[in-house]
């Protein structure tokens, strides 16, 4: 018989006085639970109840046994029940990842209201440069922005999607020549590489992501909030994620060059481990990112056409 069943056996033989009540108690045999109690006496090669036709009485042996036991299954309840609460109850230590391109501050101000929401949930949270490895970097869910993903065995949901724009301080624009794509290299400040795409009455400018010596600026960023502050310093031009600028570009601060053109829109996944039962913290976690943190990323910058379009992917992200 298994330990852990005839040590509760034992256990509730003791705090009730009777074989029978146990029994009655279990649906099983006295005879049962008898041999239960004796299983464990041979085991430990004690005898651990004195019993008779009256009553039964715990041993010295039995006494220290039994105070081991009670607190041996106390603990064990409160495991399971805190393990059994993990998928409906937010709490415990949530470790994030984030690239860095996705820019600093909305994900932070995101976690900020996720934790006044939750606040039984610790958040670690860390900026790398790359895509996490789950195991490896010890991460239970990561952001991360990119036209797609590998494939993997993880779970990715599709949040939103990141559009970048060319911007520049105002100061800047009045002392710089810029009419054309090609009076953007010496002043960006990142890397900024076109594919001139013909589209209809518009022409869309993709951005690609270059290798670090094709940068043709003076002064060039591989860091989002860094390049947005020598952008606002008048230090050159930017291609930059719209949420991270939205405000500047509504205060005035920052312009937005070629407007009429789009630049290749990157879309954010939250990934994570396992779709079956997930972990309260990690579900609630990216419900609360995808409403939040995507009424960021559309703002300001989704037109009508956009928004229907990004839902139709989304459905088929998700039902992937």
């Amino acid at each position: 018989m298994d330990k852990i069943l005839s040590m509760r056996i034992f256990s509730r033989v003791v705090e009730t006085g009777s074989f029978s009540a146990v029994a009655e108690h279990m649906n099983c045999s006295t005879g049962s639970v008898s041999r239960a109690v004796s299983s464990l006496e041979d085991q430990l090669r004690a005898r651990l109840l004195q019993r008779t036709t009256r009553r039964v009485s715990l041993t010295e042996p039995g006494e220290r046994y039994y105070q081991k036991c009670k607190k041996i299954l106390a603990d064990l309840d409160e495991a399971e029940a805190e393990a059994g609460d993990a998928h409906t109850c937010a709490r415990g230590t949530l470790r994030v990842h984030c690239v860095t391109d996705l820019g600093l501050g909305q994900l932070t101000h995101s976690i900020i209201e996720y934790r006044k929401r939750f606040p039984a949930v610790a958040v670690q949270l860390k900026f790398l440069p790359r895509m996490a490895n789950l195991l490896e970097d010890e991460v239970d869910v990561s952001i991360v922005s990119a036209p797609t993903l590998p494939d993997s065995r993880n779970v990715c949901k599709l949040i939103g999607q990141s559009e970048r724009v060319l911007a520049a301080a105002p100061a800047f624009v009045q002392t710089h020549r810029i009419e054309s794509v090609s009076d953007l290299d010496e002043h960006a400040l990142t890397p900024v590489p076109f594919q001139v795409e013909p589209g209809g009455h518009q022409t869309r400018l993709s951005l690609v992501k270059p290798a670090a010596h094709d940068a043709g600026g003076q002064f060039v960023i591989n860091d989002i909030e860094a390049t947005r502050i020598a952008a606002l310093a008048g230090a050159g031009v930017a291609a930059l994620p719209a949420h991270c600028i939205d405000d500047d570009i509504r205060a005035g601060r920052l312009v937005q060059l070629f407007p009429e053109s789009r630049l290749q829109n990157t879309s954010v996944f939250a990934v994570y481990s396992c779709r079956h039962h997930v972990d309260a913290k990690i579900k609630t976690f990216i419900d609360f990112l995808t409403s939040h943190l995507r009424e960021a990323l559309d703002r300001g910058f989704l037109n009508g056409r956009r928004r229907e379009t990004f839902s139709r992917l989304a459905r088929v992200v998700e039902n992937v």
